[in-house]
């Protein structure tokens, strides 16, 4: 699946949809800015949802991934 996130393509599997609600609906854009920032420059940008569950980022080409971990 994919959705767009300030003008970021993601994809993700289904494991990972509660990431994709957080980051998408659930923390500001600024701080959405900080987490495609770092995956951008160091390739993966790892965080944790209102749940504790944890996700990574990772840049993949043009195109971002989130996976849960």
């Amino acid at each position: 699946m994919k959705i767009t996130i300030l003008g970021h393509t993601v994809s993700y599997e289904e494991n990972a949809k509660s990431g994709i609600y957080y980051l998408a609906y659930q923390i500001d854009a600024p701080e959405k800015k900080v987490f495609f920032d770092q995956a951008y420059s160091k390739g993966s940008a790892a965080f944790e949802d209102q749940d504790g569950r944890n996700y990574k980022l990772v840049l993949s080409g043009p195109e971002y991934k989130l996976i849960r971990s």
